[in-house]
């Protein structure tokens, strides 16, 4: 994956893959997230864990595109790799965070225009994220790209074991 520069109206954002230098940038956009999404304490993971899961994982567990405006990180969208049986391959967004002093920038859309690029380099047939009900400029950013809501296309609701019912369900305490 190549750095690439976004469409001319924003040719001062410049997307590229992270590396292990950018795990403290990292680091501190999704602690800056889960605080606009009031969750501070949300997030429990360290630098150390993303560069042993980005970097030093024989298979990475993630991978990260990064916004820069002027030298500095602004924006970020952290993915993984899935696999679908309807479409086969997908890439699933767990963040895309663009800073306060750099939205409205075009910075979101060139992140998710490198996201779609590689994409398509790879195979990739569609692309998951949530959002927050409540971030309506979100879900318009969203749906003005063409994204669909799949509570509504679909019925489809978001589900989720976390730690203790994994742990409860893997021993059989149902």
């Amino acid at each position: 994956m190549s750095s690439s520069e976004c469409a001319p109206a924003a040719a001062a954002v410049s997307v590229r893959p992270a590396t292990r230098a950018d795990m403290q940038h990292i680091y501190d956009m999704i602690h800056e997230l889960a605080a606009y999404e009031g969750m501070p304490d949300g997030p429990r993971l360290s630098v150390d864990d993303l560069v042993a899961d980005g970097f030093d994982a024989p298979a990475p567990w993630f991978f990260v595109l990064v916004a820069e405006c002027g030298g500095a990180v602004v924006g970020h969208a952290l993915c993984n790799r899935a696999y679908s049986s309807w479409t086969r391959r997908a890439f699933y967004v767990e963040d895309l965070y663009v800073r306060p002093e750099a939205r409205r920038r075009r910075v979101g859309l060139c992140l998710l225009q490198e996201l779609c690029r590689l994409a398509q380099r790879e195979g990739v047939t569609r692309v998951d994220w949530h959002v927050l009900e409540s971030n309506a400029p979100a879900l318009g950013f969203y749906r003005r790209l063409g994204a669909r809501d799949l509570r509504v296309s679909e019925g489809r609701a978001a589900m989720r074991l976390d730690a203790p019912q994994i742990h409860a369900l893997a021993l059989g305490d149902l």
